[in-house]
């Protein structure tokens, strides 16, 4: 997780599609951008540089 837990509980709401990795609303039941109905939760590892 980051520095700010508040942020990262935000964007643990967010669901991304499956088709096109655009960001929806957690209730979300398909993608806002193009209606593909599979979606996953956001990850909740940050990746990092080596």
């Amino acid at each position: 997780m980051g520095k700010f837990p508040l942020a990262d509980a935000e964007l643990a709401k967010i669901s991304i599609c499956k088709r096109c990795k655009g960001r929806n609303h957690a209730g979300a039941e398909k993608c806002r951008r193009c209606g593909y109905r599979a979606l996953r939760p956001k990850k909740k590892d940050i990746k990092t540089k080596k």
